[in-house]
């Protein structure tokens, strides 16, 4: 290796060794190559995390068109709609570590190429719900095979200095695009059918693959740790079954066979991971990593900050179609404002980090997010759209602070051979939280509208009775119509604003909770997590902002090497 190719700059090392060795101390170990094209390495990865988040939400839309030309039951319909996130956040775990130690490119265009041909399949060739559903779950499982490892990639070809910004541009990319699938879909939908949304996808998908395969360097695990594929059976039984309970929960009971067998499954199968990960040699996730205050708080900031996302997510979508009348389209479309600040305040987030410390911006996201909440619990029945929309602006600026660090806090927790657990670790986790936001706020939701609408129930006709208190769905759709024919209007009317005003009951409880949940994980942060001097102690690849970091920081660093591509 030539002092040219390590300086950038042209000089030869006589002229200007200085700047050789500055430049060298920058990047860190990492192959010239691969240092001089590490932000065009960020924009293929943002890029191949953009095509598997968008994939998650976008379906919603298409599901009717999609229904209605293959005659899908409401079960298929179901399984189409959950079967891809359920395979993805089951096989985070499991991926991760099969990426660290065969190769984190190699597993990365084998996702991409999957998702693609899954997606090109359904949107082509399927003619039938079962079809779809196989292509979906395809496409979670190719999702799983590339999620992880774009973050893994990140953190091996950025220097230290440079990785909270990489880092940052990967959070705000992975928050909005949760929330831009169903806008796009919609869109698409507006001028063509449901295959529209899986063609998209499908181009998304090769454009990541061929970007990556210009782009990415390869990389794995040095030490060729090897995979516990026992731990990764149990993991991926415990998050599927978990996650399907909690999906499926809020709507058909904890007594519903499927949901039932899901959460024992899912509870024996964490049960028994945890258990073989303390036994086996090289565990798929080193359970003392939660002995680190800096993993564990990290870790519960990006399961409270997706929790807030999609539950918020959720409960927008709701709000601007049963209570303010909106379309579906154009509640996706007004709901935009709120992924804005976290698209714009994320890559300067590094920035307030240096100022504050991780501790303090932490902890000021999550306490925004509280703020936010409990101006949101303000709502009633008459709330117009912008006094909807300034307290999730405010949840979303209290993520945008919250989310980065805490990324790159759980990135930096963990030796860099093994990025893969980390990343698994920071995806799970915003999978389990924008699970049970859905299922917390829907079930506060479902149990507040109940309560509130049960004396106007007892006053109706019993089949009409049963279908108010059903949903909000049920008694605009079918209660006010029949009210509107035999009452009259001003009836009718009157019971709207009910059923209305019960289900914003219900929200505003939800959102207190959400509110005092951030506040605790708020309080949580602010005692717990470790200042900036004492930072160094716990990160093995972070790039404390104090001295006493110098020492612990880079062992693991020090060794390694990314090979260009």
């Amino acid at each position: 290796m030539s002092a040219t190719d390590i300086s950038g700059n042209g000089q030869p090392p006589g002229r200007n060794g200085t700047a050789v060795a500055e430049n060298t101390e920058m990047m860190d170990g990492i192959a010239p190559d691969v240092f001089h094209r590490r932000w065009r390495i960020l924009g293929a990865m943002c890029v191949s995390l953009l095509t598997v988040m968008l994939a998650n939400g976008s379906l919603t839309l298409a599901l009717p068109g999609m229904s209605a030309d293959l005659g899908l039951t409401t079960l298929q319909q179901t399984w189409a709609m959950h079967l891809y996130a359920l395979t993805f956040a089951a096989l985070l775990f499991t991926c991760g570590s099969v990426g660290d130690r065969y190769g984190r490119k190699i597993l990365m265009q084998v996702g991409l190429a999957g998702f693609t041909l899954a997606s090109v399949y359904a949107g082509f060739v399927a003619d039938s719900g079962g079809e779809v559903i196989f292509a979906r779950g395809l496409m979670g499982i190719a999702a799983a095979l590339v999620m992880p490892t774009t973050l893994s990639v990140i953190n091996n070809v950025f220097p230290r200095r440079e990785r909270a910004r990489a880092i940052a541009i990967w959070t705000g990319v992975a928050g909005a695009g949760a929330g831009l699938g169903s806008v796009l879909s919609g869109v698409l939908l507006e001028h063509y059918s449901w295959h529209s949304v899986f063609v998209f996808s499908a181009v998304l998908g090769l454009a990541a693959f061929v970007a990556n395969q210009l782009l990415a360097p390869e990389s794995r695990d040095e030490h060729e740790t090897p995979v516990d594929w026992l731990g990764g059976l149990l993991t991926t039984i415990g998050i599927l079954g978990v996650v399907y309970a909690i999906t499926e929960g809020p709507s058909h009971g904890i007594s519903d066979p499927l949901v039932l067998t899901g959460l024992i499954a899912g509870v024996v199968g964490l049960g028994l991971f945890l258990w073989w990960q303390t036994r086996v040699k090289h565990p798929m996730l080193d359970l003392t990593l939660f002995k680190n205050p800096v993993f564990s708080i990290s870790t519960v900031a990006c399961l409270i900050a997706f929790f807030a996302l999609i539950g918020s997510m959720y409960a927008i979508s709701q709000l601007f179609q049963l209570v303010l009348g909106y379309g579906t389209l154009k509640a996706a479309v007004l709901s935009l404002p709120m992924m804005i600040p976290m698209m714009l305040l994320a890559p300067l987030v590094p920035v307030i980090v240096k100022a504050w410390g991780a501790r303090w911006t932490i902890t000021a996201g999550l306490a925004l997010m509280a703020v936010g909440f409990f101006l949101a619990s303000f709502w009633d029945a008459g709330v117009g759209y912008w006094a909807v929309m300034l307290p999730m602006i405010v949840i979303a600026l209290g993520m945008s602070l919250a989310m980065p660090p805490a990324t790159e806090l759980v990135m930096g927790s963990v030796p860099r051979n093994r990025s893969g657990m980390g990343s698994a670790m920071n995806d799970t986790s915003r999978e389990l939280g924008g699970a049970i936001g859905i299922a917390v706020l829907g079930a506060l939701l479902s149990s507040g509208y109940s309560d509130g609408i049960a004396d106007t129930v007892r006053a109706l006709p019993a089949q009409l009775g049963e279908l108010a208190d059903s949903s909000l769905a049920g008694a605009l759709q079918g209660v006010f119509p029949a009210l509107q024919q035999s009452a009259g209007g001003e009836t009718a009317n009157s019971f709207l604003y009910v059923a209305r005003s019960a289900w914003m009951d219900g929200l505003s409880t939800a959102l207190v909770v959400s509110a005092a949940i951030s506040l605790v994980a708020a309080l949580v942060s602010g005692a717990l997590m470790p200042g900036k001097k004492k930072l160094g102690r716990y990160v093995t690849s972070h790039e404390a902002p104090s001295d006493a970091a110098a020492g612990t920081a880079a062992s693991a660093d020090e060794a390694r090497k990314v090979p260009s591509a």
